[in-house]
């Protein structure tokens, strides 16, 4: 698996409008990440479109950062 920047990971998330994370997903709830909201960093790979790096939405963003 190709190895993505962290600035590149968290700088997709913040613009996406499709961005879920994948625990609040699981019915958890953003309080098991043990992070205020003010703190809370969004990031592709933890998202639940991500699969393993084959979301379309990420794929067509990462190609403009190359």
């Amino acid at each position: 698996m190709e190895q993505y920047r962290e600035e590149q990971l968290r700088g997709i998330a913040r613009e996406c409008q499709e961005f879920e994370h994948v625990i609040n997903a699981m019915g958890y709830g953003y309080s098991l990440l043990n992070v205020s909201p003010e703190n809370y960093v969004r990031r592709c790979n933890d998202c639940i479109h991500w699969a393993g790096g084959s979301c379309k939405i990420f794929l067509d963003e990462i190609s403009q950062w190359r």
